[in-house]
């Protein structure tokens, strides 16, 4: 399987697995040296991120769905994936619906792909 495509998988996954609200299964796809900053700025490490957008219920996702991705492997052990994501979730009961531009580098693992940094944006 191409390198594209085992990134496409772990995105996949991980969209997956905030959706279903699978702790485990999110923590098992994020390197324990992970950062992320979201749209608004703010930055998370793995434990925060897990809490924040799958374990503590503050933000529900009904869907996270990835569309234009387009990966570059620029160095053996290091992909870089760029795509937009259309997401639907619930935050003090509101239904939100928003458009994300977002970059996610990956390092390879014995475990496989593991994401270890990411950044979004609101896409437009």
């Amino acid at each position: 399987m191409s390198v594209a495509a085992q990134i496409r998988d772990g995105l996949l996954a991980k969209a997956d697995a905030i959706v279903h609200r699978a702790a485990d299964r999110l923590d098992a796809l994020i390197h324990p040296d992970f950062i992320y900053v979201n749209a608004a700025g703010r930055s998370f490490d793995k434990a925060g991120y897990i809490e924040t957008y799958c374990a503590s219920g503050k933000i529900v996702f009904a869907e996270q769905r990835i569309s234009q991705l387009s990966v570059v492997q620029e160095s053996q052990g290091v992909a870089e994936a760029t795509f937009v994501a259309h997401d639907r979730f619930i935050v003090d009961g509101q239904t939100i619906e928003a458009t994300y531009q977002s970059l996610c580098v990956f390092v390879a693992s014995p475990q496989g792909w593991r994401w270890i940094a990411g950044q979004t944006r609101t896409a437009g």
